[in-house]
């Protein structure tokens, strides 16, 4: 009985340890899979929208800056201007008539036949427009009949069409034209009274068609009438400074050119002069820049010519200091070094052989 116990419990035994990894498979495929919890969805923040930014406006350019640009040959650019300032200023017949010239086509505008100019030393396309057109304004429709890069870059000894018979619809620019409103239909300058928006922008109008106009000398005149006249002490000073010094730079340029066709010294030195005041008001300015070097050319020989003819008259004071005047003008002149050296060494002979006869004995008379 105990040993059929024994057996008993020895097959269960042996039983168990075969049914244990079925029984342990079994657990694990019964068990419920542990079941992990999502994470935490983020905060729904809501997009913060910037508000959209405003549309910039390009400011009115005042006609003597479009004119710059007119001068550079950049039509589109002077066009775009043109039409935002006559959107402000309707009545501005300066800008109508520039815009005209920026817009039509030249051949139509001016007609096919033509003569030709040669550019001599002094001239402008705004002189040569005056000249053969009547109207210095009208060097933008000249420049694109030649079909110039840019009305300012105009070069001695060049060859230019002059149209001899334009059509009569193009002749209006023959008339320099010039702002008029009409508070200015009564008569120039604006009445007592004149509210000081209203005064401002007739002055502003008037001397910007003048400059234009190439009237730089009644530009200069208004700038100081309107000095006279804003309602406090620079008042206008944001526009009216930068008019005064573009108006007085355009004066000393066009005196500048004039004095140059001269041939004596003094012209020279006038023009020279007057180019140079000229780019201290408006550094840069053209022709200005590049007469002056040719009047600085033409200095440093005028001197050098009238310092030989003292030379060779013995009066080697006046000679010495007109080199003096060339070297300051052109350091690196070797015929003004070399004439001064011998001006210098044969005034230090002078003077020795004055300074022996000083120191002889003066003979007694008997």
């Amino acid at each position: 009985m105990f040993a059929l116990a024994c057996r008993s419990a020895s097959a269960m035994i042996s039983l168990s340890r075969q049914a244990l990894p079925i029984l342990l498979v079994l657990l694990v495929a019964c068990a419920k899979p542990v079941v992990k919890a999502p994470p935490p969805e983020p905060p729904v923040s809501t997009p913060v929208v910037a508000p959209a930014p405003k549309p910039k406006r390009e400011p009115v350019l005042a006609l003597d800056q479009i004119v710059k640009i007119l001068e550079n040959g950049d039509y589109a650019s002077a066009r775009k201007h043109l039409k935002r300032l006559l959107a402000a200023h309707p009545d501005d017949a300066a800008a109508k008539n520039l815009l005209d010239q920026a817009s039509a086509d030249p051949v139509a505008y001016l007609g096919a036949e033509h003569a030709t100019h040669v550019v001599v030393p002094g001239e402008t396309l705004s002189s040569i427009a005056r000249q053969h057109l009547g109207s210095a304004m009208a060097f933008v429709i000249l420049a694109r009949y030649n079909q110039l890069p840019a009305p300012k870059q105009l070069e001695v000894g060049q060859t230019l069409k002059i149209p001899t018979n334009p059509p009569a619809a193009s002749r209006r620019t023959a008339a320099i034209p010039r702002a008029a409103s009409a508070a200015e239909a009564g008569g120039w300058p604006p009445p007592a009274g004149t509210d000081a928006t209203t005064l401002a922008r007739l002055y502003r109008e008037r001397i910007e068609s003048q400059v234009a106009a190439e009237r730089y000398l009644d530009a200069v005149d208004t700038v100081a009438e309107a000095s006279e006249r804003q309602p406090a002490p620079d008042a206008w000073g944001a526009w009216l400074k930068p008019l005064d010094r573009r108006a007085n730079a355009m004066l000393s340029q066009q005196r500048g050119i004039e004095q140059m066709r001269g041939t004596d010294l003094q012209s020279h030195e006038g023009a020279y002069a007057a180019f140079g005041k000229a780019l201290a008001l408006s550094p840069g300015l053209e022709p200005a820049a590049t007469h002056r070097k040719t009047m600085q050319s033409a200095l440093v020989l005028d001197y050098h010519e009238a310092a030989i003819v003292h030379y060779r008259n013995q009066q080697l004071d006046e000679a010495l200091a007109l080199w003096d005047k060339a070297l300051v003008l052109d350091p690196q002149f070797a015929p003004a070094q070399g004439y001064r050296l011998r001006a210098m060494e044969l005034k230090r002979r002078v003077q020795n052989l004055d300074a022996a006869a000083s120191q002889q004995p003066v003979g007694k008379s008997e």
